[in-house]
This record gives C-alpha cells, sequence and structure tokens, in this order.
C-alpha cells in the first residue's frame, strides 16, 4: 500500500512579486523627475494663442517685467488668469457695465479675472474686475484684488505703473481665500501616496502567497 507524506512547495512567487514592485518604483521615479526636469516656461510669456497680460491704451506701461512677474504670481497661486485694461474716458457710472461686457468678448473661461484702470480727469481715476462664473475667486476676492491694487498704485515707493500694478496682483494671491495651487509638490506628493499604497498591497500579497506556499501539500510516496 502506498505511503503517504508531507512536502514542501517551493517558493517560486517572490521574483515575480519584487519585480512588480521595482518597475512600480522605476515608473513613480521617471515621472517625478519628468515632472522636476522639465523645461520651464517663461513666466513672462503668454501661452501659445493667447491675448497676453494687459492691454494699455495710454502707454503707461513701458517695461512690462515687473507687471507680467506680479500676474503670473498671481495665476500660479490662484489658478485665475489675469487681464489687465488701461484706457480712459469710461463713464464712473458705466465702467462696471464696460468691464462685464469686456469680460463677456474676451474670456469664456470663469478662471480669468479682467480689471479695468480708467482715467478720469486730470487726476482721477476708477478701478473695477470681474471674475467669471464659476471661478475661485469670490466677490470678496475680487475686492480683495482691487483694494491691494489701489494700495500699490498708492504706495510712492513704486516708480512705474508696471511695478504698482504688478507687486498689486502678487500682493492680491496672498490674501485671496482662493486655495493656492500645489504644482509640481502636489504632484510629487500624490506620486509618493501612490507609491506607498501600492507597496503596502503588494506586501500584504506577498506575505500571503509565502503563507500559502509554507503549507505541507499531502503527496503519494
Amino acid at each position: 500500500m502506498a505511503k503517504k507524506r508531507y512536502v514542501r512547495k517551493k517558493n517560486t512567487s517572490r521574483r515575480p512579486g519584487c519585480f512588480l514592485w521595482l518597475l512600480l518604483l522605476a515608473l513613480a521615479v521617471g515621472l517625478a523627475l519628468f515632472w522636476i526636469l522639465r523645461p520651464a516656461s517663461d513666466a513672462g510669456a503668454a501661452p501659445a494663442g493667447d491675448m497676453g497680460w494687459y492691454t494699455d491704451d495710454l502707454g503707461r506701461i513701458e517695461d512690462d517685467k515687473a507687471l507680467v512677474e506680479g500676474m503670473a504670481a498671481f495665476e500660479k497661486r490662484t489658478g485665475v488668469r489675469p487681464y489687465l485694461t488701461i484706457l480712459d474716458g469710461i463713464a464712473p457710472d458705466a465702467l462696471d457695465y464696460f468691464v462685464q461686457e469686456e469680460f463677456a468678448s474676451y474670456f469664456s473661461s470663469g478662471d480669468s479675472l479682467l480689471v479695468v484702470y480708467d482715467e478720469w480727469g486730470s487726476d482721477e481715476y476708477f478701478l473695477s474686475a470681474q471674475a467669471g462664473a464659476g471661478s475661485a475667486l469670490s466677490a470678496e476676492d475680487v475686492e480683495t484684488v482691487l483694494a491691494c491694487l489701489e494700495a500699490a498704485y498708492a504706495d510712492p515707493s513704486y516708480k512705474s505703473y508696471a511695478q504698482a500694478f504688478g507687486a498689486g496682483f502678487e500682493q492680491g494671491a496672498q490674501r485671496v481665500s482662493a486655495p493656492a495651487k500645489t504644482g509640481g509638490a502636489g504632484l510629487l506628493l500624490a506620486l509618493g501616496l501612490l507609491l506607498l499604497a501600492l507597496s503596502a498591497v503588494l506586501v500584504l500579497f506577498l506575505r500571503k502567497k509565502a503563507r500559502t506556499s509554507a503549507r505541507w501539500d499531502r503527496v503519494d510516496g
């Protein structure tokens, strides 16, 4: 009569599991390096096909570097693209309507903010702004941005319109309640959490396989 004995199965499941973990790790590292080392875009350049950052009918902006840097910082912080129009001759009581009409003709996205600077007379000006429906900026945020622009405009330490408005946008970005965009740091954090979760699942899988392979199987001897 044939006897029965117990034998231990050989563990053949560890190598594929380790290989899968290394593959996932390499993928995560590759994505992180691609994000970090990707060519940086010029903060002063408008996207292709874009209308730019501002319109200056009065020739007040001579060197727009400070202005564009401040507006780019605003967009990076809030995710809302600002646009500045400098003109004169709009009656104060018609300015808000003019801004609404201009916004509707310029933008189709709620992630935009139109600011209009209107000179009226020799020593008076008005500022008005419009954000799109569904924008990350609330009505209070828009008022906050206008207040920052007015404060910077009145600050004698800024020697030009470009410096004043650029500083106003940058300061406004720090004071609005719109959530800050995390950018690359957020992506790296998400990749890290994903890798951690996948590693935990893989470890549990390998442990289960190891326990299964350690069991004794009955075979005919």
